[in-house]
C-alpha cells in the first residue's frame, strides 16, 4: 500500500501551485500566449510520473555499484555536454531537445547526494581519517570542476555546500571544519584569480558595491529590489506586476520569479510560499529522522539541505544579500530539469517509506 504524509504533500502543493499562479501571469502576453505555463505544466505531468515510478520501486536498487554507475555517468553527461551543449545565458550546459533543454547538473545534484549518503552510511565512524574525507572530497571536485568550465558557478556552489554539510552532519571533527574553511579561502582565490569571467566577477563586486554599476551588471538587482518592494502587503495582483509585464525586470519566470511572485501577490504570498518550503524540509527531516538505516537518513537530510540551499541562494539573489550566480527557486521557476530531478528524490525517499528496512 502506497503511504501517505498529508501535510508533505499540501506544502508542495501550495509551492507548485504558487509557482504555476505567477507563470500563468506572466505568460499572458506570450505568442502563442500561455506558452510557458503549458511548458511546465507538462514538466510537472513528467515529474509526477517519475516520482510515482521511483515511489513504488525498492529503495534497495540504489546499492553500491548501481550509485557508482550513476555517479559516473553524470560525470560522462557533464563532459559530453561541454562539447555537444547549446550555450544559454553564457554557459554550455544544456542539451537541446527541440523546443526543450535539459541541463544535467540537476540530476548531478541527485547523484551526488546519493553517493555521499552510500558512503558516509558505511564510514560515518571513521570518517574523521584523511583517506575518507579526502574521498568524499574527489567525489564533489570532479562535477564541481566539470560545472566551472561551463562556467556554471552557481551550480559548483551548491554541490560543494552539499558536500560540506552531508560532511558536517557526517561526524568530520572541529578541527577539520577549520581545516575546509581554509582550503575552501585559499580555493576561493584561485578561483577568482584564474576561473571566474569578467561578468562575474563584476556581479560580486556589484553585490559588494551595489552603486558600483546600478545601470549595468547591477541592473538585475535594482529592478528586482524594485519589483519585490512595490507588492507591499497585498501586492498588484496577478497579471498587474509594472515591473515584469513591461520587461524591466530580466528572467522574471527563472531566477526571478520569486521577486516576480513578491511584486503580484505581495508579502502575504511571500509569507504563504516560505511557511510551505519551511513545512516541506521540515517533514523531510521528520522522515530522516524515522528511518533505522544511515543511507536512508542521510539521503533525505541530503535533499533537504539541497532545497535549502537553493531557497536560500534564490531568495538572497532576488533581494539583494546574495550575489546573482543562477539559482533556480526549487518547484518553483520554470523549467524541467530541476523538477524531474527534485520529484526523483522524492521519489527515492517515498520508496524507503513504503518499503521499510
Amino acid at each position: 500500500m502506497f503511504k501517505k504524509d498529508y501535510l508533505l504533500f499540501f506544502s508542495l502543493s501550495v509551492i507548485i501551485c504558487l509557482g504555476l499562479l505567477i507563470l500563468l501571469s506572466l505568460s499572458f502576453t506570450e505568442t502563442p500566449p500561455f506558452t510557458s505555463f503549458k511548458k511546465q505544466l507538462l514538466f510537472f505531468a513528467l515529474g509526477i510520473a517519475v516520482f510515482l515510478f521511483f515511489a513504488h520501486l525498492d529503495w534497495r536498487i540504489f546499492n553500491k555499484s548501481f550509485i557508482t554507475f550513476l555517479y559516473f555517468f553524470s560525470l560522462l553527461l557533464l563532459v559530453l555536454v561541454l562539447i555537444f551543449g547549446t550555450r544559454i545565458k553564457g554557459s554550455a550546459g544544456w542539451f537541446s531537445l527541440g523546443a526543450f533543454h535539459f541541463q544535467p547538473t540537476e540530476i548531478t545534484k541527485i547523484i551526488l547526494i546519493l553517493i555521499l549518503a552510500s558512503f558516509l552510511s558505511s564510514k560515518h565512524l571513521e570518517l574523521w581519517q584523511f583517506q575518507n574525507l579526502f574521498k568524499t572530497a574527489v567525489f564533489v571536485s570532479l562535477p564541481a570542476f566539470l560545472l566551472v568550465l561551463q562556467p556554471d558557478l552557481g551550480g559548483a556552489l551548491v554541490l560543494v555546500a552539499i558536500w560540506f554539510f552531508m560532511i558536517l552532519i557526517g561526524g568530520i571533527r572541529p578541527n577539520q571544519v577549520f581545516l575546509l574553511i581554509g582550503i575552501f579561502l585559499i580555493g576561493s582565490v584561485l578561483i577568482w584569480t584564474f576561473a571566474l569571467k569578467d561578468y562575474q566577477r563584476n556581479r560580486i563586486i556589484n553585490f559588494l558595491n551595489p552603486s558600483h554599476d546600478p545601470l549595468g551588471i547591477g541592473y538585475n538587482r535594482e529592478q528586482s529590489l524594485i519589483a519585490i518592494g512595490s507588492g507591499r502587503i497585498f501586492g498588484k495582483g496577478l497579471g498587474w506586476g509594472t515591473q515584469t509585464h513591461l520587461r524591466f525586470l530580466p528572467l522574471a519566470k527563472t531566477d526571478f520569479i520569486f521577486a516576480a511572485l513578491g511584486e503580484e501577490l505581495g508579502l502575504v504570498g511571500v509569507s504563504l510560499l516560505l511557511g510551505a518550503f519551511l513545512v516541506f524540509i521540515y517533514r523531510l527531516i521528520y522522515w530522516a529522522n524515522v528511518f533505522n538505516d544511515n543511507f536512508s537518513k542521510l539521503f533525505t537530510i541530503g535533499f533537504a539541505l539541497k532545497i535549502l540551499i537553493e531557497v536560500f541562494i534564490n531568495i538572497g539573489m532576488n533581494i539583494g544579500i546574495l550575489p546573482i550566480i543562477g539559482i533556480a527557486l526549487p518547484f518553483v521557476s520554470l523549467g524541467g530539469s530541476h523538477l524531474l530531478a527534485d520529484f526523483f528524490a522524492l521519489g527515492i525517499i517515498f520508496s524507503r517509506i513504503n518499503h521499510p528496512a
